[in-house]
């Protein structure tokens, strides 16, 4: 379903027609609807919430960042003679045992990774020069939205590094230029568009305070999450074998 058209019904349903233009652009209800989609996201911990971020970093990029991840769980590294998986660990542990700095440790094939603190004190704060060199902090303006990981040793040539993991929806929008629609799509629009909807009210009176209106589209969301939680299940468990067995 177009997000226009979501848009559209989100106010048909609630009748609060003021979150649109008379042009049905955005006039406040993406603000929900963002909001409404973000809260189904947090149900899901497989199937379409998990995501691959493959990126090709050059030789001595040692910060892996991207948008929209909840949760990493996996991080793979490949060139032109395979693929592998490297090891979690923590920050602290890299920083004991690369004790020079990672801007100053030799190069070579990265084997391990920790997620990355990448939020500075105070939040002000733009770059430093330290024990994890001027790199790992992001600018001030960028790091609130943004989660990523520390590869190790920094590589000593290109890579695809590949984060696999929760990742959010895109935020959706759609804008009017002359008469050409610009719109992106989730796999909440295309598949289930009527639970976005009911998300985005839930949103809507939850955060205007009416509890008997946001209990009763929060009952309903949760029936139908219920039950596509339930394909999920059913999906993890067919065929679950070993290889090579």
């Amino acid at each position: 379903m177009d997000y226009k058209d979501v848009r559209l019904k989100f106010c048909e349903i609630s009748g609060r027609y003021d979150l649109i233009t008379a042009t049905y652009e955005d006039n406040g209800a993406d603000f929900f609807l963002n909001a409404g989609q973000k809260y189904l996201d947090r149900f899901f911990d497989s199937g379409k919430a998990i995501a691959r971020y493959p990126v090709i970093v050059a030789a001595g990029t040692y910060v892996v960042r991207s948008l929209g991840i909840r949760a990493i769980k996996e991080v793979w590294i490949a060139d032109s003679s395979g693929k592998s998986q490297l090891e979690k660990t923590s920050i602290m542990v890299l920083n004991d045992y690369y004790s020079e700095g990672f801007y100053n440790a030799d190069q070579g094939t990265p084997g391990f990774y920790a997620p990355a603190l990448l939020r500075p004190f105070p939040d002000t704060l733009a770059a430093v020069t330290g024990m994890y060199g001027v790199d790992e902090l992001l600018l001030s303006s960028t790091h609130y939205t943004y989660n990523g990981v520390v590869i190790m040793p920094p590589p000593d040539q290109a890579y695809t590094v590949e984060i696999v993991g929760l990742f959010y929806s895109p935020d959706l929008s759609a804008t009017l230029s002359g008469a050409v629609w610009t719109q992106t799509k989730s796999y909440w629009t295309e598949v289930h568009p009527e639970v976005l909807i009911e998300a985005a009210i839930y949103k809507l009176h939850s955060l205007y305070l009416n509890t008997s209106g946001a209990a009763d589209y929060k009952a309903s969301v949760l029936e139908d999450i219920t039950g596509i939680l339930a394909d999920g299940t059913e999906e993890d468990l067919a065929g679950n074998m070993q290889m090579g067995g």
